[in-house]
């Protein structure tokens, strides 16, 4: 539940209720829909568009900007480099709104393999008096020092920076995972490819196909990474599992389940 916060001196309010959200990727009081939930930068392209929709009864103001993984960076703090325009905007009820991002180069990114970052929307609902008049200046234009309760939604998504000649494709990385059970019985993802495979859920099953949970959370694996689930608690099934069924986000969105033969470790 995100706690209402008084309104603030205005140069300050905007990232002040960012930080009371910033656990808050979507509210069911929120209207603002970002099209997508995760974008893909590929490098050569000169920018990317991000469509977003104000599906409320009422205008939002936004304010939008990109962190590398830092969820408490403000704005004037993000050390992504990337620019998004507009940084603030008001979305009219109805309406929506192209955010354009633009990778600057002042950092310089890994050629062999993904990076990772990540695109922050803000929306703040109008104050009482915006809501009866329409053409009343938006909150970032008042400073009228009156006090009143403002909630505010923070939606985050991966934006993933793609090199142009990276080996393989993004759609073949999940079938290249590497699966094993280690020694203490506990299931082992590597993922050798130059891609990010998000998970969503992961299942043992043993020679009769019967199913056992191992992670039903989701796990992000970075390019290389060698990820262990944590420790089964079977009493010894884990020897008899022969193979794993898992479910993956691809670069659309979509949810799609793969299966492949276990491994061991010496």
């Amino acid at each position: 539940m995100v706690p209402p916060i008084m309104r603030t001196q205005q140069s300050k309010s905007i990232w002040v209720l960012a930080l009371s959200t910033c656990l808050c990727a979507q509210s069911a009081f929120a209207g603002i829909i970002i099209a997508g939930t995760r974008v893909v930068y590929p490098a050569q392209s000169r920018d990317v568009t991000v469509q977003v929709t104000n599906t409320g009864e009422n205008p939002a103001l936004l304010q939008t900007w990109m962190d590398d993984g830092d969820s408490k960076q403000t704005p004037d703090e993000s050390k992504a480099p990337f620019l998004v325009t507009p940084p603030i905007s008001r979305v009219e009820p109805g309406s929506g709104q192209a955010l354009r991002l633009f990778f600057t180069g002042t950092t310089t990114l890994p050629e062999d393999r993904e990076s990772l970052f990540w695109l922050n929307v803000l929306e703040i609902p109008p104050t009482p008096l915006e809501h009866s008049d329409k053409n009343a200046p938006t909150s970032a234009d008042k400073s009228d020092g009156q006090n009143y309760l403002q909630l505010a939604f923070r939606s985050r998504i991966k934006v993933f920076y793609r090199p142009s000649k990276l080996k393989g494709t993004a759609n073949e990385a999940p079938a290249s995972l590497s699966w094993k059970v280690n020694s203490n019985g506990q299931l082992l993802v590597s993922n050798p490819t130059p891609y990010h495979v998000t998970l969503t859920r992961t299942e043992a099953l043993d020679d009769k196909g019967r199913k056992e949970t191992i992670d039903k959370i989701g796990v992000l694996l970075t390019p290389g990474q060698e990820y262990t689930f944590k420790a089964n608690k079977s009493d010894g099934l884990s020897s008899r599992w022969k193979s794993v069924s898992f479910t993956y986000i691809n670069d659309y969105g979509g949810i799609k389940t793969l299966s492949s033969n276990l491994g061991s470790m010496p």
